[in-house]
């Protein structure tokens, strides 16, 4: 609560300030500093309202953008290259916005072409939540600690064990096409975990092709996970050692299995994967901001 309250308090100074003159820059370097992407895009939604603030808004809240984002990648993501790469990608692009005032003072926001307010709005959403996503991975703690959750959502069952209304997927390793290719895999395309008809227990068994976990926190759900772990074999040539997607019930290229590799306090699945990541770079890093949206509000 506390928390709250100062970077409530940051965006309330940095308003007050700008009504007092304090330069451009400074109040920036203020957003930057002491708010996080939810307050950011608090500012930026409350202040753009404002007719007479309206012509520098956006290139203030850009600049604060900036810095924020070359704050994570190179200060708390600068080992992790797919991350850093991603964000300094961004930031680049955020860098390069500019805002003008169309002859009705219209916030007008545009890059090669330009576009009416409500895409101004959007894109400062959508950085803003991209910042609070790798925030909120960088704190975690317990067996969560140094895990990105990638995909959350529910899923079914063809055995009769029941619903897992809110299942996590989480991930020491983050890549910007596993968050998409996960969505569809599991949520799109997928209509009930199953044991497949058939699979190659040489690619989806083993640490090499362990890729992370999959925990529920609701009580209903752990019964269910302990009924679907009770009912799995270690055995890795047994076809009860693992769970997959409908899709892929020949040939699967991920599934779940017993978490006999890297067993913690937490009741979890390991999610196994075979290393093969086909998707495409740029379209999934123009459905970050959606994936990662989608995260967060399933996280509350």
């Amino acid at each position: 609560q506390s928390i709250n309250q100062s970077i409530n308090q940051s965006i309330n100074q940095s308003i007050l300030f700008k009504m007092i003159g304090l330069p451009d820059s400074v109040q920036s370097a203020i957003l930057a500093i002491y708010c996080d992407g939810k307050s950011i895009a608090s500012f930026y939604a409350a202040v753009s309202s404002s007719r007479t603030l309206r012509g520098v808004i956006f290139d203030i809240t850009r600049d604060a953008l900036v810095g924020r984002y070359l704050n994570l990648s190179h200060t708390f993501y600068r080992t992790q290259d797919e991350i850093r790469d991603v964000l300094d990608i961004i930031r680049e692009e955020i860098r390069k916005s500019r805002a003008m005032i169309d002859s009705h003072g219209t916030l007008m926001c545009y890059d090669d072409v330009t576009s009416i307010s409500e895409l101004a709005a959007k894109r400062v959403s959508d950085w803003c939540a991209i910042i609070e996503y790798f925030d909120k991975m960088r704190v975690q703690t317990g067996d969560k600690y140094g895990y990105f959750i990638l995909w959350i959502g529910s899923l079914e069952t063809q055995s009769g064990f029941g619903s897992l209304h809110k299942a996590s997927l989480s991930s020491a390793y983050w890549s910007v096409t596993a968050m998409d290719y996960l969505h569809n895999e599991l949520e799109l395309n997928n209509h009930y975990i199953m044991h497949p008809v058939s699979y190659d227990s040489e690619l989806l068994s083993g640490t090499e092709s362990y890729f992370g976990k999959l925990y529920v926190e609701d009580e209903n759900d752990k019964q269910v996970l302990a009924r679907i772990e009770y009912s799995l074999s270690t055995d890795p040539n047994s076809s009860r050692f693992i769970l997959v997607p409908s899709q892929m019930e020949y040939e699967p290229t991920i599934g779940f299995s017993r978490n006999i590799y890297y067993p913690s306090r937490q009741k979890s699945l390991a999610f196994l994967w075979n290393g093969q990541d086909n998707g495409d770079f740029e379209d999934a890093l123009s459905k970050l901001a959606e994936n990662i949206k989608r995260v967060l509000l399933r996280l509350k």
